[in-house]
C-alpha cells in the first residue's frame, strides 16, 4: 500500500464506513449499532423553474472530495458530482437546456417524466462533446419525484457510476395543498443512496467481470449524495425523505435503527391515497419512494440499509452486511412545521377490462452461460448481447413493440435466476397482481419501476398518453445498469 501524507486520516474515516458495513447479523434479525455521522450531508442546490424559466445545466468531469484530503475522478451536473435538484410544476412548461463538456458523447434521460419519446432523453437522442440540448418540458403529471440520467448505449453504467444524475421534483395543486414538510434540505430532503467502493480514499474507476455483469456491480461503501458517514441536521417534528436508489445494480433494504417507524407516503409515479406505517422498505435500481418520520420528541434517528443479496433465498441463510445511510440530528435551532396529512390523493384505479391488449416481457439471461463461478472471470467478448427480453438484445435499429396512444394495456413481466427491476419510459402504471396476489398497500400507487421476483409473474396496467416516433422511441428495460448494457432492454412507439 503507498503511504502518503493523507493516509493515516483516510484510514481512520475508512475504517468507521467499513465497520458500519461489517456489522453483520444472520437473516431477517441482523443487529445493528448506529454511530454518530462524521460528514454533514451534502444538500444538492434547489433550481426552482418558476423562477428560472432558462435552467442550464453542464455536463462535466471533475474532482470530488469523499474523504478529506483525497480527490476522486468524477462527473457531476454544473459541479464535481451529481447535480442540482430541479423542481417542475404540473401545467407548466420548463425550459432546460444540457450542455456537453465531457470528452465523450452522452444524453440525458428523464427518468420518470410524462413526455414524449423527442424529450425522453433516451439512447437516440445524443449530446455530443460541446453541444447543446435545449428541451422545452410541459408538465403533465400529479406531484412525485423523479431523476435524470444519462442513457448512451453502451456508457449509461460507467457515466452514472461517475456521478451524472439529478433530482427532479414535481408539484401540484394538491402537493402544494397538503400539510407536508418542504423546506427544502431541512425538512424535505433528496438522499440519492449509491453504492461505491474506494482504494485510499479515492473511488475506484468503472469496472466490471463477468461476475459482475452477471449479478450487477455491487460495491461495499454507502453513498448519499456523494456523502461517505454523514448526518443531517433537522427540526424536532416532521421530516421528509425523498429517497432515490441511484446504484448501479444494488438492492436495499431501508429502516432505522431501534426498529423506529415512519410512513410511506408517494411511490415513484406519486402520493399514495393515505400515508402506510412500516418499519421497513426494500427499493431495487431507479425506485423512489418518499417517506415521512416524526423526531418531534428530538430523538437523533439512523436511517440504516441492508446490503440485500443477489439470490433472495440467501437472506435466511448468509450474513447481510449493513450500512449507515444517514444520522438524522434533532436541532433545538431548526423550526419544526408540516404535518402527516390523513389523506394524501384520490388515485384513480384501472380496471382489467380497461385493457385492451395484454403484452408478454421475460427477462432472460442465456447469454451469459449462467456460470458465475467460471475460473475465467473475464467479460464474455459478446458481454453487449448476454442479456434479453423475449429473447432479443436490445438493437437499436428494431422497434420490439408498436402501441396506439391512448390505449390501456396489461403488461406481464416475468425474470430469470433473480430479481429485476423492471422500468417503463414515457409512463407511470399499477401492479395489479405479484404472482397471483395483489400488492401491498405501500405498493398501491403510481410506479415507473417494478421489482420482478425470479420464476414469478408481475402485472402492471397503464395507459400511453405520449407518443415516441421510430426515431426517438421509448425504452424498457431492467434498471441493473449492467444487464440493461448487457442487453436487457427494448424499444416501443406510440402513435395514432
Amino acid at each position: 500500500m503507498k503511504k502518503t501524507k493523507v493516509l493515516i486520516p483516510i484510514l481512520l474515516l475508512s475504517l468507521v464506513a467499513v465497520g458500519a458495513v461489517l456489522a453483520l447479523g444472520i437473516g431477517e434479525s441482523a443487529a445493528f449499532t448506529a454511530q454518530p455521522g462524521i460528514n454533514p450531508l451534502r444538500i444538492p442546490e434547489l433550481i426552482d423553474s418558476m423562477e428560472n424559466d432558462d435552467i442550464q445545466l453542464v455536463l462535466q468531469n471533475g474532482s470530488h472530495s469523499f474523504y478529506d484530503g483525497v480527490l476522486s475522478d468524477t462527473s457531476g451536473f454544473n459541479g464535481d458530482y451529481l447535480g442540482p435538484t430541479i423542481r417542475l410544476y404540473r401545467d407548466s412548461v420548463a425550459n432546460i437546456s444540457f450542455t456537453n463538456r465531457l470528452e465523450e458523447p452522452t444524453t440525458v434521460h428523464g427518468h420518470g417524466l410524462h413526455v414524449n419519446g423527442e424529450l425522453d432523453g433516451g439512447p437516440q437522442s445524443r449530446i455530443m462533446p460541446g453541444d447543446t440540448w435545449s428541451i422545452s418540458i410541459p408538465v403533465a403529471q400529479e406531484a412525485g419525484t423523479s431523476w435524470y440520467h444519462p442513457h448512451l448505449m453502451g456508457k449509461t453504467a460507467e457515466q452514472v457510476h461517475a456521478g451524472l444524475a439529478g433530482v427532479y421534483i414535481i408539484e401540484d395543486e394538491n402537493s402544494l395543498a397538503l400539510d407536508l414538510p418542504r423546506d427544502y434540505g431541512i425538512n424535505d430532503i433528496p438522499l440519492v443512496v449509491q453504492d461505491r467502493s474506494f482504494t485510499d480514499g479515492r473511488m475506484n474507476d468503472y469496472a466490471i467481470d463477468r461476475e459482475q455483469l452477471f449479478n450487477g456491480l455491487r460495491e461495499d461503501t454507502l453513498v448519499v449524495n456523494g456523502t461517505v458517514d454523514a448526518y443531517q441536521e433537522v427540526p424536532a417534528g416532521w421530516v421528509r425523505l425523498r429517497l432515490l436508489n441511484g446504484s448501479n445494480s444494488r438492492f436495499y433494504r431501508f429502516s432505522f435503527a431501534s426498529g423506529r417507524p415512519f410512513y410511506k407516503i408517494a411511490t415513484e409515479g406519486g402520493f399514495l391515497n393515505e400515508p402506510v406505517l412500516m418499519e421497513s422498505i426494500e427499493m431495487a435500481p431507479g425506485e423512489r419512494n418518499e417517506i415521512m418520520i416524526d423526531l418531534s420528541d428530538a430523538a437523533t434517528a439512523s436511517l440504516i440499509a441492508d446490503f440485500l443479496p443477489v439470490d433472495p433465498e440467501d437472506r435466511g441463510r448468509q450474513r447481510i452486511p449493513r450500512a449507515q445511510v444517514l444520522e438524522l440530528r434533532v436541532s433545538p435551532e431548526l423550526e419544526a412545521s408540516g404535518s402527516l396529512p390523513e389523506v394524501l390523493n384520490d388515485i384513480a384505479f384501472f380496471s382489467r377490462s380497461d385493457a385492451v391488449k395484454t403484452r408478454d416481457f421475460v427477462m432472460e439471461m442465456d447469454g451469459i452461460n449462467g456460470d458465475r463461478n467460471s475460473r475465467d472471470n473475464s467479460l464474455p467478448a459478446n458481454y453487449k448481447e448476454s442479456f434479453s427480453i423475449n429473447g432479443q438484445s436490445m438493437n437499436m435499429m428494431m422497434v420490439n413493440e408498436r402501441i396506439n396512444l391512448g390505449d390501456v394495456e396489461i403488461w406481464r413481466i416475468q425474470a430469470e435466476r433473480m430479481p429485476h427491476p423492471f422500468h417503463i419510459h414515457g409512463v407511470s402504471f399499477q401492479i395489479l397482481s405479484i404472482d397471483g396476489r395483489p400488492p401491498a398497500e405501500a405498493d398501491r400507487g403510481w410506479k415507473d419501476t417494478v421489482v420482478v421476483p425470479p420464476k414469478k409473474v408481475v402485472e402492471v396496467i397503464l395507459r400511453f398518453d405520449h407518443a415516441a416516433s421510430d426515431e426517438y422511441p421509448f425504452m424498457y428495460h431492467c434498471h441493473m445498469l449492467e444487464h440493461e448494457e448487457g442487453g436487457m432492454m427494448g424499444q416501443f412507439t406510440v402513435s395514432e
